[in-house]
């Protein structure tokens, strides 16, 4: 997708906030320069403030038509509209600061503060050396950018390594979380119940999906109503899938087959096999146990994790993971020759249709119109969520 300027005046959104940019298009009042990276409906560009010269990111995506849509990797306009304001007041310096958008007939231009330090990963490689301590430096930058959205009844629903990126080159020890193209604000009550399935396969929370597998239709069974939301807790599952991610260089669910991997999700199956974890520590093994939790009610909050002993314990900052640093850098080669296609949610449906019959499992009463493939996968989740017991 391309990253043009606009060629029409913006539309006006009086409720979209006081950063909607309604007096002027976005190329009257900034330059746009380089790409900086690109998705499947976005792309992010380098803006130069025309009168200040400052430089700023500018992430362009598409709207579709008015109407509502399910897959929020493409949500409807007045969805993307509610989803930013819901951003404007967030002010944290782990948090990526949106100053100020654009929108006209066909895309939103959002203009955020420019980290210039690039991807946590690769900044792990270039500095040579990488140690628990690093680990936890980072870690801890992220639970407080969590905690605060929380606090703001925000949810970001895409925590992931690949969304943690620095202030300055070779400083991790200021990270700012961003792309905030998932993040739901919540209401409260009711509000506080999310439906739609988005996030990134290898980080999402079981209680997601088992969302994705519900049946729709008034023909479900009582397990089935119990399991048909998730809440914030889903940002805590996904910032264990990271902490696992530090500290061994690979992540703890990856399979080539898609169902293996929902089905490894949904029951928590990982281990400390590698020889990454041979130095690592046991406290920091039991924050994992304790983050990585089918129940998202037994699954620790963001308080409970800054309370965690790891989090104080002495560390010998000179001792290095060489194993970690080699995992990492074997991580980064695979995921840029993996191409995974099709939105989450289609993704999840694909694996619910691939699963073998052969492998079902006694499943909780469900409604008749639940396909067979997805009372496989019912039942897992089902077991996972009575069978909560992690690796030693």
């Amino acid at each position: 997708m391309g990253c043009g300027a606009s060629t029409a005046k913006p539309e006006r959104y009086p409720e979209a906030g006081k950063k909607l940019r309604a007096d002027a298009a976005l190329e009257d009042v900034y330059d746009l320069g380089g790409v900086l990276g690109e998705g499947g409906y976005s792309t992010v560009r380098v803006a130069t403030h025309r009168e200040s010269g400052e430089q700023f990111a500018c992430k362009v995506m598409t709207l579709p038509k008015a109407g509502r849509n399910t897959d929020c990797t493409m949500p409807c306009r007045e969805t993307v509209m509610k989803e930013i304001d819901a951003l404007l007041d967030l002010d944290h310096p782990n948090v990526v600061g949106l100053k100020e958008y654009f929108v006209d007939q066909s895309k939103v231009y959002l203009i955020t503060e420019l980290l210039r330090g690039g991807a946590l990963l690769e900044a792990v490689l270039e500095q040579g050396h990488y140690s628990e301590a690093d680990a936890r430096t980072v870690f801890r930058q992220l639970i407080m950018a969590i905690q605060y959205l929380h606090s703001q009844g925000v949810v970001h629903r895409d925590v992931k390594l690949d969304n943690l990126l620095l202030v300055s080159p070779g400083d991790i020890s200021r990270i700012k979380i961003a792309d905030f193209g998932f993040a739901k604000k919540l209401q409260g009550g009711r509000g506080n119940a999310m439906q739609t399935v988005c996030g990134t396969s290898g980080y999402i929370a079981p209680e997601v999906i088992q969302v994705a597998m519900l049946p729709s239709g008034d023909m479900r069974s009582t397990w089935e109503q119990k399991q048909q939301h998730y809440g914030p807790p889903c940002d805590l599952w996904s910032a264990g899938v990271v902490l696992y991610m530090l500290l061994a260089g690979s992540p703890p669910f990856f399979d080539a087959s898609e169902p293996r991997l929902l089905r490894s999700i949904m029951q928590a199956k990982y281990d400390f096999d590698t020889a990454a974890w041979d130095p690592v520590s046991g406290e920091a093994k039991d924050l994992i146990r304790k983050l990585l939790v089918v129940d998202p009610a037994q699954r620790l909050t963001c308080e409970q994790v800054l309370q965690h002993p790891w989090m104080s314990k002495v560390l010998d900052g000179g001792a290095q993971l060489p194993a970690t640093a080699a995992a990492i850098k074997h991580e980064l080669t695979r995921r840029r020759s993996s191409n995974r296609s099709g939105t989450l949610q289609q993704r999840i449906e694909d694996a619910l249709r691939e699963t073998p019959a052969g492998s079902r499992a006694a499943t909780p009463a469900v409604s008749a119109s639940v396909t067979p493939s997805r009372l496989d996968m019912q039942a897992a989740a089902a077991a996972a969520v009575k069978e909560t017991t992690a690796p030693s």
